[in-house]
């Protein structure tokens, strides 16, 4: 799934965007890519654990795709948890694959548990709690 499916399943639009594609999804497992250069606006040396954005987003989409409703009002981030950066990486280039596994579902919200890497390596985890509102 490219931008242009992501556009129409996300409030994101324009730069706000951090997703470049969906690679996989299933009911409780989604995967997709990011880049670095969603970082550049912060400088840099910003820290890589703002990539929880991008997770958080790949959250969004896969609460529209597996929602009732398929399209999303709003999605917000109501709590981030557990964020680790694994490892500073030497180079800030080429794609990053983002994972997340929905770990509860309710219907004021789905926690899930995000992983991100750089080149096959872990560089940032954690937990979120996604809040999404259906048009």
């Amino acid at each position: 799934m490219d931008r242009t499916r992501l556009l129409s399943l996300l409030p994101h639009q324009g730069p706000a965007l951090w997703l470049d594609r969906v690679l996989e999804h299933d009911a409780t497992d989604i995967c997709g890519l990011t880049a670095w250069s969603y970082l550049e606006p912060f400088g840099a040396d910003a820290s890589p654990c703002l990539l929880f954005e991008a997770a958080a987003q790949l959250c969004g989409a896969h609460g529209a795709l597996y929602g009732a409703d398929k399209s999303i009002e709003t999605a917000l981030v109501a709590k981030l948890s557990a964020v680790q950066l694994h490892h500073e990486p030497v180079e800030r280039r080429g794609a990053l694959q983002v994972r997340a596994r929905q770990e509860t579902l309710s219907p004021a919200g789905a926690l899930y548990a995000f992983s991100i890497y750089s080149h096959d390596r872990l560089l940032v985890d954690g937990r979120l709690l996604l809040v999404l509102t259906h048009a």
